[in-house]
């Protein structure tokens, strides 16, 4: 990586930790759509993940429910672990070339569900039966492209769980994504010593902003930010999708 693409890195992770604290979420999604124009995707993968570990621990210690959260949500967690694992490894460092498609996917669906308020209501009956499918699906899509959004978050979020479980249930779900994904990339070798400075580095920008969101919660309306958010996503998708195809 060059010193200007470090730079822009670095200034992503600001950006995406101060959407973090403002909403609650977004951090990996937002980072992986920005640098990934710039960077390799494996890269911009790799990159990801020290931030995202720290502050997916943080969230999943929040709130007094882990244990329980982890009891509902094992038939989830575990083959979304073991797919993610097995995606890296099949995929290797390059990565596969429509990678980026699937990226960009995952980009408009995630914010057209957000733009059209789209939230499914999954019955209590279907959630054992559909749990592992949402881990094996979003494990593969994480394996790919770094985030497991779709259709992870609209199945978290259309399941019956209060609003202050919620936040805590992704933290716990998406501390082991990453968590995942981190060991992977250092095992398979595409977390090497530059990238995992820079990584690394990346925890500081990434908190800053995360405490920049939180104070400007206090003043602006989260709606309107949430909002502006999706339609960036949605953007940022349609021109990663345009840039490879066209």
């Amino acid at each position: 990586m060059t010193t200007s693409q470090i730079v822009f890195g670095l200034a992503v992770f600001l950006l995406a930790g101060t959407v973090k604290g403002l909403v609650g979420l977004g951090l990996p999604t937002i980072t992986i759509a920005l640098t990934s124009l710039v960077l390799p995707l494996p890269e911009a993968i790799a990159l990801i993940s020290l931030p995202t570990v720290i502050a997916n621990v943080w969230q999943a210690a929040v709130g007094g429910k882990f244990r329980l959260i982890v009891r509902r949500q094992w038939p989830l967690i575990v083959p979304l672990m073991i797919v993610l694992y097995l995606t890296l490894w099949l995929v290797g460092q390059k990565g596969p070339h429509w990678a980026f498609l699937v990226l960009a996917v995952v980009l408009v669906v995630y914010s057209g569900l957000g733009l059209l308020r789209i939230r499914l209501h999954i019955h209590a009956d279907l959630e054992k039966p559909l749990a592992p499918v949402i881990g094996v699906v979003s494990g593969f899509i994480a394996g790919l492209v770094g985030v497991p959004v779709v259709p992870l978050m609209p199945y978290l979020q259309g399941l019956d769980i209060k609003p202050t479980e919620l936040v805590q249930t992704l933290g716990v779900v998406l501390c082991a994504t990453s968590l995942t994904l981190t060991v992977s990339l250092l095992f398979l070798g595409m977390l090497d010593g530059p990238h995992a400075i820079v990584s690394a580095a990346a925890v500081v920008p990434a908190l800053a902003g995360m405490w920049i969101g939180q104070q400007i919660r206090l003043r602006l309306s989260i709606e309107q930010f949430r909002l502006a958010v999706f339609w960036a996503l949605l953007l940022t998708g349609v021109y990663t999708f345009a840039s490879r195809v066209l």
